[in-house]
């Protein structure tokens, strides 16, 4: 989408979040902020790919949402400290599956000075009634002069978001309204594209092959060679693939709003509700006088470059941490030896070809299917006597199983490696440390004990075919018994023999685990 100024350049599209504190500010576009000449060469096209994002994405959550159910309950999230005392009550979010279609007034409607059933009785008289109040919520977000409305009905959010003006106390105003992408995903940034690209030519050249992850929608961030790609996923790829070329992907950094017009932090140029306000936007005097002295002024930093330009240090939001994701239903299967053991994050892979993702998601399922066949029959096994705790000078030199000095009895300590021993230095300085039990409910811990309960039932079983068969062969031989009771010493030798070896095995995977 081409901008007719050079100065439209330096707008950016904010990015969005999923949480709850600022959720009204993350849904404020997905577009660039264009000068206000150029808001009525917007294409549907565009509006279009966004609405098919949307419902894409709509569609993606809820069978995401099937798969869940039916698999393990989802699991509660443990709430961080939160202030006791808040100044500002915070609005509830809106339901996280619906739609949402934001409205977006043109320049000179300050949607502050409107109430909210006022503009909603206006949304449903832009629809010709096809739709009723309690069909959707709507809220107007002041502070960037637009308004979210949130519905879970496809039929209402497609008649909404075709609105093109709100007649509002008796006067038509030109409004844009577009589907918004949901909390669900990721935005990346990639550079080196030729400039003007089409959304139709990124959608239809580029490619992914990080495992789980999938593009949405992609567009062209104004008149630069760099392009913002959505994506759904657990995590932003590193590498995407467009026309096959390689090109590494960065995380999608929001921008400040600061608006041009009347300098105001929090909305953008082209829904300034002030657009008359006397002011100079390059060094932000009031009332000013033709061939005043002007020294250019950042409105965000206040240092001697435009508002808005790529050298401004406030020019972008900071990044916010993000929690690692633990894999679905692995509480359930593996249950620690301490509850603050910190959760395992998800291991992503990345696949060259579909083959190979293909041939990835195969053995998966077998290995799980094998996992599933030996669950029915396992029990938890409790830890011994000899691994209770001891003192914090001989936790930091373990032995391994069996690899203790005969006649120690109890005083053994545990018998884990010290590869597993996770100290803190709390506890190192105050030597108070204690020897954790080793993980006996691990799967494939348990898998190998059950594997070896059934090949000792088997032993016993041909042990005493191979003691009846002797005894029918000396009688009919005519050997002596003495003979009989050589070859059923061999063969209980032999038992331990094989024995020893199975403890051993066991004794190697328990170190490795």
């Amino acid at each position: 989408m081409a901008l007719n100024a050079a100065t439209d350049q330096q707008y950016h599209l904010l990015d969005q979040d999923g949480t709850a504190d600022n959720q009204m500010d993350q849904l404020q576009g997905d577009h660039d902020t264009v000068s206000r000449d150029a808001i009525g060469a917007q294409s549907h096209a565009e509006e279009d790919a966004s609405w098919q994002a949307a419902k894409s994405t709509k569609k993606r959550k809820q069978e995401a949402l099937e798969r869940r159910r039916g698999s393990a309950g989802l699991q509660d999230q443990v709430k961080t400290g939160t202030p006791t005392f808040k100044k500002l009550p915070k609005l509830p979010p809106l339901p996280k599956d619906d739609y949402k279609i934001v409205i977006r007034p043109n320049q000179g409607l300050p949607l502050r000075n409107i109430l909210t059933p006022t503009l909603a009785q206006a949304i449903i008289e832009a629809c010709q009634a096809g739709i009723r109040d309690d069909h959707f919520i709507l809220r107007i977000n002041p502070g960037s002069n637009i308004a979210i409305l949130s519905t879970k009905y496809e039929e209402v959010a497609d008649k909404v978001r075709l609105i093109r003006a709100l007649v509002l106390n008796g006067r038509a105003h030109a409004v844009r309204a577009y589907a918004a992408n949901g909390d669900d995903t990721l935005r990346g940034v990639i550079h080196g594209v030729p400039m003007n690209t089409l959304t139709e030519t990124l959608m239809a050249h580029l490619r992914v092959r990080t495992h789980g992850v999938g593009i949405i929608t992609a567009r062209m961030i104004g008149t630069t060679k760099s392009a913002a790609i959505t994506f759904f996923g657990p995590t932003l790829p590193r590498t995407v693939y467009y026309y096959g070329g390689e090109l590494r992907c960065y995380p999608f950094r929001p921008t400040i709003q600061v608006c041009k017009v009347c300098r105001e932090k929090g909305h953008r140029a082209d829904v300034c509700p002030h657009p008359d306000r006397p002011i100079c936007r390059l060094c932000g005097l009031t009332n000013p006088t033709d061939g005043h002295p002007c020294s250019i002024s950042c409105a965000s930093c206040g240092e001697a470059h435009p508002t808005g330009d790529t050298t401004c240090k406030k020019r972008l939001k900071p990044p916010k941490p993000k929690q690692p994701q633990v894999q679905a239903g692995h509480s359930n299967k593996l249950q620690q030896g301490t509850s603050n053991d910190p959760p395992r994050t998800k291991n992503l892979r990345w696949f060259s070809s579909e083959e190979e993702e293909n041939a990835y998601k195969s053995a998966d399922d077998k290995h799980s299917s094998w996992l599933h066949s030996w669950s029915p029959g396992r029990k938890p096994h409790s830890p011994s006597k000899k691994h209770a705790p001891a003192p914090a000078q001989q936790n930091l030199h373990r032995s391994p199983p069996g690899g203790g000095a005969k006649g120690n009895g109890g005083d053994q300590g545990c018998t884990q490696q010290a590869s597993s021993l996770q100290v803190t230095w709390a506890e190192a300085v105050a030597a108070k440390s204690a020897c954790t039990p080793p993980i006996t409910q691990n799967v494939h811990y348990q898998a190998v004990i059950a594997e070896n309960k059934q090949l000792k039932q088997r032993l016993d079983k041909y042990e005493n075919k191979i003691m009846w068969l002797e005894k029918q062969l000396a009688q009919l031989m005519g050997a002596t018994p003495k003979t009989t009771v050589q070859a059923s010493q061999n063969l209980t030798q032999a038992k331990s023999y094989g024995t020893m070896g199975t403890s051993n095995r066991n004794r190697h995977h328990h170190e490795i685990l």
